[in-house]
Formats: structure tokens, sequence, C-alpha cells
């Protein structure tokens, strides 16, 4: 009898697990949303199965697909950033004429990926844990004004001059002082010279997939079962994983327009005291990752007060949907007021404090025949004092 009930508990657990790791939502543009299981992608069209039975939509109408795959435990390893804003994290094996080798260390199984070094920034050999460590990496290759290739010590300096190659043991470069070889283990990073970088995106159809190892990378062909990934990406390396690694897929070129990827018509900044605060495109202002209530979003805005963005629609747009939170990098004082105006008209207003440190969702706001989009950052309680604002994934609904 025993037996028989743990055989029951055991397949019980194991439905239960089945049913977490396919557990998916499907948000469209016309604001319906869909639970379920993501049965395939294929030819751009997604399935989903429900209660209720299946059901197709077009890739072009979907805004994304949330998976309920969970992150994976921290591993050690290195990290390429793409002039996309896409991520890649594995080990970096060595570099081939043109070429960065990266393998996954998550997915024994997966090829090296060749990574053409024209569409690199930057490339970390020990990635941190720390989402602290990270934004101060970050903002430190960021602020450097270089017209040459860096190279970060792990001593705390630096050099500059034209990178040539790296293997398991050397990394060599070119400087004033001559060509140079030096050990990589005393490497921390590198990042180009950004005159150089060059990664254009396609118009066409695409997708960017977010791994649960951390990886964030655009696809252009994409096939999805109940068990298996098939892609490539746009640099042309192919990848095959399990399902149960992606967390989350979001198209692109379709009618879902993230508002990063737009270009203001004006930016206003009004200093509390002295300082001044520039907004960040899919980073925070202090060009960290986006993270609010100790979730990364790879798309969005970075703000402080007190400022204002204006964005010109024309009348192409058929609705704005947004979150909106304080960043995780704040210190307790954060308090603003946001705003979002649509004509002039303030559409939506929410106060913003470390004493309800959460992020909120913004209701769908209508566009139908809007001309002005603004998004403002005012001061709060406490004067300007670690006021970083994240809009995290902003998108335009472009009309049918």
């Amino acid at each position: 009898m025993r037996s028989m009930l743990f055989c029951l508990l055991f397949i019980l657990i194991g439905l239960i697990f089945q049913s977490q790791i396919q557990a998916a939502e499907l948000e469209l543009v016309s604001g319906k949303k869909l639970d379920g299981t993501l049965i395939e992608i294929r030819q751009n069209q997604l399935t989903m199965q429900m209660k209720t039975g299946r059901e197709t939509v077009a890739a072009a109408d979907t805004i994304r697909v949330y998976l309920d795959h969970h992150r994976l435990p921290w591993k050690k390893t290195g990290m390429l950033r793409l002039a996309n804003h896409d991520q890649i994290l594995g080990d970096l094996v060595r570099s081939e004429e043109e070429y960065l080798l990266i393998k996954m260390n998550t997915l024994p199984g997966q090829p090296e990926w060749r990574v053409p070094l024209e569409t690199v920034t930057a490339a970390f050999f020990d990635w941190p844990a720390s989402r602290f460590t990270r934004t101060e990496l970050l903002t430190k290759i960021d602020l450097q004004k270089q017209n040459d290739d860096l190279f970060f010590l792990k001593n705390g300096d630096h050099l500059q001059g034209e990178f040539i190659s790296f293997n398991e043991k050397t990394f060599r470069f070119d400087s004033s002082a001559g060509e140079t070889s030096v050990p990589r283990g005393g490497i921390q990073c590198f990042c180009f010279n950004p005159e150089l970088v060059n990664f254009p995106q396609p118009d066409q159809l695409r997708y960017v997939l977010t791994l649960t190892n951390g990886t964030r990378v655009t696809i252009s062909e994409l096939a999805v079962s109940q068990e298996h990934v098939a892609a490539k990406t746009l640099f042309g390396a192919s990848l095959t994983c399990p399902i149960s690694m992606v967390e989350t897929i979001t198209p692109r070129g379709g009618k879902v327009i993230p508002l990063s990827d737009v270009n203001p018509a004006s930016y206003q900044f009004t200093p509390y005291l002295s300082r001044k605060w520039d907004w960040q495109r899919n980073r925070n202002v202090l060009r960290g990752p986006l993270v609010t209530e100790g979730t990364e979003y790879f798309s969005g805005l970075g703000m402080h007060s007190a400022s204002e963005l204006r964005y010109q629609l024309d009348g192409k747009y058929s609705g704005f949907q947004t979150l909106v939170g304080l960043d995780e990098a704040t210190t307790g004082r954060g308090d603003v007021d946001v705003l979002i105006l649509v004509d002039q008209r303030v559409v939506f207003q929410k106060s913003l404090s470390e004493e309800q440190r959460r992020m909120v969702e913004v209701p769908r706001i209508d566009m139908t025949g809007a001309q002005e989009l603004i998004l403002k950052v005012e001061f709060g309680k406490n004067a300007d004092m670690d006021d970083h604002v994240n809009w995290l994934r902003p998108v335009l609904l472009r009309s049918e």
C-alpha cells in the first residue's frame, strides 16, 4: 500500500513539475492574454494550448511570451556584450582572425559560437555574480572616452591600443610601446573602439530570446516545439536547447515598437542644484542594468528627477504600455512623481517611493491619432536623492 501511494505521489509531483515547465502566457497587441502551454512556433506563427482549445496567432501581433522557467543558479562564466544590447554568457575560449569564440557552459553539447569582432562592444573573462559589481564595470567602460581598444587589468589599471588576439594562456595587443603579450589571467575585460563596432539590425521579423543562464540573443530564424528550440542568431550561429532554458520570447519587427528604439524629439532636464543627469537607453541612469523588484529587464529607459522625454508620434500608433518603478540601485531615499502625457493631457500619474518600493503596471493607454507622448519624472519629498526611475518594457503599438 505504501509503495502504491509513493508511486502515485511521484507521478503527481512529475505532472506538477511538467505543468510548471510548460506554463506560458502570451500577450497580444489587441490586449488579449493567452494562458496555457506553448505548443510550437513555426513560420512566424505561435500556437498555444489552453483549457478551451488551441489558438494560433501571428508573431507580428505578439508583444511577448513568458515561460515559467526560473533562472539557473549562478555559475562562474564570461560574457560578451554586443552592439544591439544582446549579451552572451559563456566561457571565452579564444579569438580567431575576425571572431571571438565563446562556449555556453550550461549547454555542454552546444558548439562554440563564432561571434564577429565588429558586433562586440565589450568582453568579460569573469562576469561577476554581483549586480553592483557588474554596474561598476559597465559604468567604468562606458565612461572611457576612447579612440582605441581598452584593456582593463584585474589590478585596477587599464591600457589602450589595438586588440590582436587571445587564447587560454596569453592576451596580445599592440600599443605605442609595440606588440605586447600579457597573461590572460591578468585581464578582467576589454572593449573595442566604438567607431569600429557595427551591428545593423534587419527590418524583418525576428525574436529576442532570454535564456535561464542570463543570455539574451536576437534570433533571425526560430522553431519551437514543446521540448526543443532550434534557432539561428543574427550573426549566423545555431542554437539548439531545451525549451526549459527559455524565459521569454519577444518578437521584434512586427506591430510592437520598443520605445527604447525610438529617438525622442527632445530631452529636458531641470537640476535640483547643479548635477546633470542624462537619460539612458536600455539601462538605468547609473549606466547599469535595469533592475526593479529583483528582476532585470533588457528593454527600457532610465531617467532621473526632474526630466522629461518627448516623442513625436504623428498619429501612427494605437496604444502605449509600460511598467515603471525605482531602480534597485537606490539606497532608500528615492521619492518621485512620474507622469505620462498624451498631446499635453495627463493620462497617468503616480508617486513612487522607497516606502512603497514596487513596480507599477501602467494601464494600457489609447494612442489613436496621438501626436505626442511625454514621459516625466518630477521631484518628490527628498529633493533629487536617489531618484533613479526605470520605465520597463515600454512599447508603442502600431495602428492596424
